[in-house]
C-alpha cells in the first residue's frame, strides 16, 4: 500500500475542515454532527474519522490553521525583541479575523459549546492559555522598556496580555452580533471611549 503524503494529508484535512466550517456556520456548532460534515464534503464517514474522531479535534484543527500560525508569529517578533506596543499586538490579533475569514460568529458557538461539552472545553482552555502566553511573549519586549526588572516586566506583559485578550472577546463577539467591523476603527472606538 502506498504511503500518503504529509502534503496530501494536510490538504485532505483541509478540505475536511472548510466543509466543517460551512456546516458549522450554516447548522451552527450544537446541530453539526461529523455525519453532516461527511456530507457536505462528499468524502466517506471513514476519510473523515481518519483524520478527525470528534467535533473537539475539528475545532482545534480550524483554530490551529487560523489562529495559532499567527499568534506564533506574534510571538516569534516578542521573541526576537522586536517591541510591539499593545496597541499594535491588538491590531495584530484582530487582522487574524479579518484576514484569515475564521468567523467570529463560529467563535462565539465554539465558546457557548465548551460550557456544556467537556472535550470542546479542554481544548478551548488550551487555546486561550496559548493565546495567553502569545500576546504575553509578544508584548514582553514593550514592558522591558517600560519597568526595571524582569520580573515585573513579565507581570506588566501578562497582565497587559490578558487586556488584549479581553479586547480582542470584545471585538469577536461584537462582530459576531453585529456584522465584522475593521479593526482599525474598533481600537479607534476603544482608545476614545477609554481617552479622559
Amino acid at each position: 500500500m502506498p504511503r500518503v503524503s504529509k502534503e496530501y494529508r494536510e490538504a485532505r484535512r483541509d478540505e475536511i475542515a472548510i466543509a466543517a466550517i460551512r456546516c458549522l456556520e450554516r447548522k451552527g456548532v450544537r446541530d453539526t454532527s461529523i455525519a453532516d460534515v461527511v456530507a457536505e464534503s462528499g468524502l466517506s464517514t471513514g476519510a473523515i474519522y481518519s483524520h478527525f474522531t470528534n467535533k473537539a479535534e475539528l475545532a482545534r484543527y480550524i483554530v490551529g490553521r487560523h489562529l495559532i500560525i499567527r499568534l506564533d508569529e506574534l510571538e516569534a517578533a516578542g521573541r526576537g525583541g522586536t517591541v510591539s506596543s499593545p496597541r499594535e499586538t491588538l491590531s495584530g490579533m484582530l487582522r487574524i479575523f479579518a484576514d484569515s475569514g475564521l468567523s467570529p460568529a463560529l467563535v462565539i458557538q465554539f465558546w457557548g459549546e465548551s460550557m456544556v461539552d467537556p472535550g470542546l472545553k479542554s481544548e478551548m482552555t488550551k487555546t486561550a492559555s496559548r493565546l495567553a502566553g502569545a500576546l504575553a511573549t509578544a508584548v514582553l519586549p514593550w514592558a522591558r522598556m517600560r519597568t526595571p526588572s524582569e520580573d515585573s516586566a513579565t507581570a506588566l506583559a501578562e497582565r497587559t496580555a490578558r487586556s488584549i485578550a479581553a479586547l480582542a472577546q470584545g471585538y469577536i463577539a461584537n462582530s459576531a452580533v453585529f456584522g465584522r467591523r475593521e479593526p482599525a476603527d474598533y481600537i479607534e472606538s476603544v482608545a476614545s471611549v477609554l481617552a479622559d
